[in-house]
């Protein structure tokens, strides 16, 4: 077969992109180049393994093979990225592609986080990927990330957690709800509302349902909504009082289009943390990003 002798990092690149991304088209888009490319270099990737290693036209799927392959492809590219890294840290320069997850509350910061790293560390660069909290406890758990963005970090992993930042959630709703413009509103009061939650899973719903338990609420309606986006469209159109972080609704409620609810015991501080898989070797661009996160983090949220 021999595999070493006759595969290139062109094919490595192609079929770890495509089982990334699930289709040959966005895979092109993560590689900047055609799909017709692409197809060819994981057709020849296939014909010197001798096997067959995607299925389907629409919906790409790896076969057996095809995992092994993608699997060993990971660990040949990312070796050679550490090699590149330790190359440049012998010149003391801190360098090399950090795989950064976030949850999705956390997406209206993190970019400008980034930013200013990057203005810092032109030599790193990153992969962000936004998801939910189930998500991010899969790509930490099976090392394909090298630090997460969350609230409260997930049980059953050995993890370092360093805690950078406050985290504000309050009630809001439309600026003619009926609570709008009350002062120190009971809790209680929000059992003849309707809630309108996030997904079973998010940190945001997590963090709605302790506030509710604490002061002994439950809910008689609720909806429950996919993103914090549809979160504010529907409580802006009336549709009742959404639970946010504080750093999703400031421009909603600058322009006046929500307000926040006086709601006791609210907003409710909750942390926002930095967290890498215990096991994982600390890079000099990681350890760059953990003292930056660490030092300057709550304060260029601020300014963000």
């Amino acid at each position: 077969m021999k595999i070493v002798q006759r595969t290139t990092l062109r094919q490595l690149r192609a079929i770890v992109a495509l089982a990334d991304s699930g289709s040959f088209t966005q895979a092109a888009r993560l590689l900047h180049l055609t799909q017709p490319a692409v197809s060819m270099q994981v057709r020849e990737l296939e014909g010197i393994i001798g096997q067959v290693l995607v299925d389907g036209r629409r919906e790409i799927h790896l076969t057996p093979a095809g995992e092994v392959v993608v699997r060993h492809a990971r660990e040949a590219l990312g070796a050679l990225e550490l090699a590149e890294v330790e190359l440049k840290a012998m010149r003391g320069v801190a360098a090399g592609t950090l795989e950064v997850v976030a949850i999705t509350t956390a997406e209206y910061f993190v970019p400008h986080l980034l930013a200013e790293f990057g203005r810092r560390y032109p030599d790193i660069s990153f992969r962000l990927r936004v998801s939910n909290r189930e998500a991010v406890y899969e790509l930490l758990k099976d090392g394909r990330a090298d630090l997460a963005i969350m609230g409260t970090p997930p049980r059953g992993l050995a993890l370092r957690r360093i805690p950078f930042a406050p985290h504000p959630l309050s009630f809001v709703a439309a600026p003619d709800h009926p609570l709008a413009g009350r002062r120190n509103i009971p809790p209680a009061a929000l059992a003849g509302e309707r809630l309108l939650l996030r997904e079973r899973g998010s940190g945001t719903r997590g963090n709605l349902e302790r506030f509710l338990r604490a002061h002994g609420v439950k809910a008689l309606r609720a909806d429950e909504m996919g993103s914090n986006e549809t979160l504010k469209q529907a409580a802006m159109a009336g549709m009742g009082v959404a639970f946010l972080s504080h750093h999703t609704f400031d421009m909603e409620l600058q322009g006046g289009r929500l307000v926040r609810l006086d709601v006791a015991d609210t907003p409710v501080i909750r942390e926002w943390n930095v967290l890498v898989h215990g096991e994982r070797p600390l890079t000099p661009a990681l350890e760059a990003m953990l003292d930056f996160l660490q030092g300057e983090g709550a304060a260029r949220m601020r300014t963000a």
